[in-house]
């Protein structure tokens, strides 16, 4: 078995092997042959203050990385940034879990799942961006590379005499003329510079009292209305680039300070910077592809960290197998218990990422899947004892019966089920609080992406394991022909059996399954219905006193205080559809694109949400949900299925008949008259 060392250190060339093999724009990485945990990191933003200069900060990789952060410092002092204090940089990417204050829903930081490509990918943001968040909340505003006043051609004439008057005297109040002031009026001449699709055209350059000046439009008539723009390098910009200048500081680890890579990249002619890592050439044949996975992983027990390091880059597949081997080392060896969003976690479950991948990590999953249900049972058993009720039955047979294992699939049905509770709880508090769509856009990926997952790794176990898929449709079609099996001790969990109808669903064409949402939506509203009238008796008991024939009231009343779960039952029947329709005619996608949702289906269900909470109706509530023959249900025939299901509910024991039914019913109709009255309903 290869040691923890060892395992790090291949983590730590894997991440190094990523920069070299994918470079981005604006990140160059230099490793010292010496030690291989000491880097040169040098940023050359693409925007903000510190545009197109290159910022050289020094790397050290800790011991117990990626469990703790990687050091970074920068290697000249003195560079005007709000958060730069001399070579220490204030950045909660740099800090670890307990030095950072976590406020209502911040989940930012660094997170043992960043590589470092990922890592200095969000520092090069750092300092590209125009606004840093700070520690309190508040943005601060540190500006661009360039200043810009925006001036009418009316105005223009008198602006350019004060430039020119400024560059003589610098220190006078003409030496500032050109910067932009804070007013309504420069506001009104951006929006409409920004709005002219129109190319920019250089005019003229005015030498300033700090520098060039750039002189712009973007129409070639002449007008006194034409809007122009003065531009000069901003202050910060200015200070820094003068700074690097004049320390004049060279990294004897690399190119950092000279021709190669200058500290203005404008500085730059006809040269490239040489690559920062030796790219080793394959040989001409291989006849390694004559070993298997298990030979090589023999030979990876035996070697030196530095032969594997070597090995790995001179051949992808063995890297590969190491890297495999070893995902889920971080949890089991190393006890990493927070996940990229730094919520605690306790279990680890290998996610299926393509065929070949999940072939060698089924055994593992249903190993952790029967560990995960295991506790779920004995945590079930401990709720049904103290209250009488749980999702899972503890009189279900244990795991490891023979021929039973496969019941540990629900573990993912329920994982997938939260999901949906997650997301809508997510939205509740995005629409309380105002928020914009983004927010409600970043919720919906976050939940698309783990439901996609989730949803194709049941997928896979479905394929490999024919029982699941029907035992799942088996409970399906009993629910649906059989009002026996819509009681709750048969169906513990309805968000659960819509799981399992998404799924059947989805792999229905590839099956031959005649089976349709059209056909079982039906009796799923009506038990959801059944289901909920222990809610809506707790708010409105009076609905246990019985009518005759339509009553506004009963309809009305039952709508409001079952719309919570109603709309719970929408964000679930919104899954399912999209689901369905994107994958069904293609379940290869998933394996394809290792387990990652269309870009585009995050967008989509952020549309469907919107959707969902401008329902206020029974009518709106069918037609969200595709139930057809809701939408042509009468006043007179629906209350009295609601009516039904009270007693249905009663009959089977999931509420307990009102006593001192006399005084209920006074009750009853003292309300209904305030409504009536309340409401113009009669």
């Amino acid at each position: 078995m290869l040691t923890t060392s060892h395992n790090l250190l291949i983590r730590l060339y894997g991440d190094l092997a990523e920069l070299r093999d994918t470079p981005y724009p604006g990140v160059s990485v230099f490793t010292d042959d010496a030690n291989m945990r000491k880097l040169c990191l040098v940023l050359i933003p693409p925007s903000g203050s510190w545009k197109d200069l290159a910022l050289h900060f020094d790397v050290q990789i800790p011991e117990n990385w990626p469990a703790s952060p990687p050091q970074i410092r920068s290697s000249v002092g003195g560079i005007d940034h709000p958060n730069l204090f001399g070579g220490y940089i204030c950045c909660d990417l740099l800090k670890e879990h307990h030095q950072i204050y976590f406020g209502e829903g911040y989940d930012g930081g660094y997170t043992p799942a960043l590589t470092l490509r990922g890592l200095f990918l969000q520092f090069l943001t750092f300092f590209s961006s125009s606004k840093v968040e700070q520690s309190d909340g508040y943005m601060e505003h540190i500006g661009d590379h360039v200043h810009r006043k925006f001036v009418l051609e009316k105005d223009l004439q008198v602006t350019v005499e004060d430039i020119q008057v400024g560059a003589s005297y610098p220190l006078s109040r003409y030496g500032a003329t050109h910067l932009p002031q804070e007013s309504k009026g420069q506001g009104s001449l951006a929006r409409a510079w920004d709005a002219d699709q129109s190319p920019e055209l250089e005019i003229r350059r005015y030498q300033g009292a700090t520098g060039i000046i750039l002189h712009k439009t973007k129409s070639m008539a002449p007008h006194p209305e034409r809007v122009h723009v003065l531009e000069s390098e901003s202050r910060r910009h200015r200070r820094t680039r003068q700074l690097l200048q004049r320390t004049a500081w060279k990294c004897k680890a690399c190119p950092y300070g000279t021709r190669k890579l200058p500290y203005d990249r404008n500085e730059i002619q006809d040269e490239r910077l040489e690559e920062a890592f030796v790219v080793l050439a394959s040989p001409p044949t291989c006849t390694l592809e004559i070993l298997s996975d298990d030979c090589l992983y023999v030979i990876a027990t035996h070697l030196p960290s530095e032969s594997i390091i070597t090995f790995s880059e001179a051949y992808p597949r063995f890297r590969n197998l190491v890297d495999s081997t070893h995902d889920e080392e971080a949890s089991t060896k190393h006890n990493v218990r927070r996940s990229i969003r730094k919520n605690p976690f306790k279990y680890f479950l290998p996610l299926a990422f393509n065929r070949y991948h999940f072939k060698k990590a089924q055994p593992l999953i249903w190993r952790c899947l029967k560990e995960i249900d295991t506790d779920l049972r004995l945590a079930e058993s401990a709720v049904a004892g103290r209250t009488g009720r749980g999702s899972f039955k503890p009189v279900a047979p244990p795991v490891n019966t023979p021929g039973m294992k496969h019941e540990a699939v629900r573990v993912v049905f329920q994982m997938m089920n939260n999901v949906v509770v997650s997301l809508m709880k997510s939205c509740e508090d995005v629409l309380a609080s105002g928020s914009d769509k983004a927010n409600l856009l970043r919720a919906s990926e976050r939940a698309v992406y783990a439901y996609c997952h989730l949803f194709h790794l049941a997928i896979c176990l479905f394929r490999t394991n024919p029982v699941i898929y029907y035992d799942a449709e088996t409970i399906i079609r009993n629910f649906v022909e059989n009002p026996a099996y819509r009681v709750k001790a048969q169906v513990p969990d309805m968000g659960e059996l819509i799981v399992k109808i998404t799924l059947v669903l989805a792999l229905a064409p590839s099956k031959g399954t005649n089976i349709s949402w059209e056909h079982i939506n039906g009796p799923v509203l009506e038990e959801v219905i059944i289901r909920n009238v222990r809610w809506v008796l707790k708010d409105s008991p009076e609905l246990a006193v019985m009518e005759r024939g339509r009553s506004n009231y009963r309809l009305a009343l039952t709508f409001l205080r079952s719309k919570t779960s109603l709309r719970l039952l929408m964000f679930q029947i919104a899954f399912l559809n999209m689901f369905v329709s994107t994958y069904s005619s293609n379940i290869s996608y998933l394996d394809d694109h290792y387990g990652f949702p269309d870009k585009q289906v995050p967008e989509r269900m952020v549309e469907k949400i919107k959707k969902i909470y401008s329902v206020d109706t029974w009518l709106g509530f069918f037609q969200k949900v595709d139930f057809v023959k809701g939408t042509a249900f009468g006043p007179d025939l629906f209350s009295d299925m609601l009516r039904r299901a009270v007693r249905t509910s009663a009959q089977r024991g999931y509420h307990s008949p009102a006593s001192a039914h006399r005084r209920l019913k006074m009750r009853r109709t003292e309300l209904e008259e305030r409504w009536k009255a309340e409401t113009g309903w009669n």
